[in-house]
């Protein structure tokens, strides 16, 4: 973001702490204890959760414009074809782009993505809007090709009802989740796994350590809520890995459609 240069990512020496979204921040009591849903908070061991240090791992990578290859121009002695497979695929590689909105079909969610950052204690904040996800801009973009995982956070409920990630734990593996980017580009993810987690046991260096593949990491609050602490016990961490192929296909569907990419660099609010 501000103050880096192409190719480079800002790194610190202590990682983060994430700060904990799991309370409902007017004091009123949820409407209902929700076993096994996630909140759309960061878990934290540190806060209102406890403090969960996250690896502050940041993965470079280069800045530029999608590679765009021109359309084929019918010739007097070809006869024109209807078959879309032969025809020339116009996004042809993804490269770093800001991600602007998440959509998860399986579970119909579809949300802008807000930039969350570090709060001046060292935590990550959290989104503001319970029914908005966020991406932490001082990790991987989504679509990395290698490191650590792209890092989306979201409340599972508040006091009034269900929010953004409310239906998180009904996601399968192979269920898609893709990301628009702000070059107008998709980055097409396939479930791997689902997992629960006590938050005083979230093993953070696994989760976040770097991974051969491009990946994404859902995480959110679930189990039974601390009255007293006023957040959920658990969090729950989904896995999902990009499809190239599956990508391009999305892209190029968007560009043949017309569609422009969504505002990006969206605020905290």
């Amino acid at each position: 973001m501000a103050g880096t240069s192409p190719g480079e990512r800002p790194r610190q020496d202590d990682p983060p702490l994430l700060e904990s979204a799991m309370q409902h921040d007017d004091g009123a009591a949820p409407a209902r204890s929700r076993r096994g849903i996630p909140v759309w908070l960061l878990p934290t061991l540190g806060a209102l959760a406890a403090g969960l240090l996250i690896g502050y791992l940041v993965f470079g990578g280069t800045d530029g414009p999608v590679v765009r290859a021109p359309a084929a121009a019918p010739t007097a002695t070809a006869p024109p074809t209807t078959d879309d497979a032969s025809a020339p695929r116009v996004v042809t590689a993804l490269t770093r782009a800001e991600p602007v909105q998440i959509d998860i079909p399986a579970i119909e969610v579809t949300s802008s993505l807000v930039d969350l950052g570090l709060n001046t204690d060292g935590t990550l904040e959290v989104p503001v809007d319970f029914d908005k996800a966020g991406w932490f801009t001082g990790g991987n973009y989504p679509g990395d090709p290698q490191g650590p995982p792209g890092l989306i956070a979201g409340h599972v409920d508040d006091y009034t009802g269900p929010a953004v990630f409310y239906r998180l734990p009904d996601l399968a593996v192979g269920d898609e989740v893709m990301v628009t980017r702000a070059d107008n580009t998709v980055a097409v993810f396939a479930v791997t796994e689902s997992r629960q987690y006590p938050k005083d046991a979230l093993p953070t260096e696994e989760i976040y350590a770097p991974v051969g593949d491009s990946e994404i990491v859902l995480i959110t609050c679930t189990g039974d809520f601390d009255q007293s602490a006023r957040s959920y016990r658990d969090n729950l961490v989904v896995r999902a890995t990009l499809d190239t192929e599956r990508s391009l296909e999305e892209s190029d569907e968007r560009v043949a459609a017309g569609m422009t990419a969504p505002a990006g660099d969206l605020p905290n609010v």
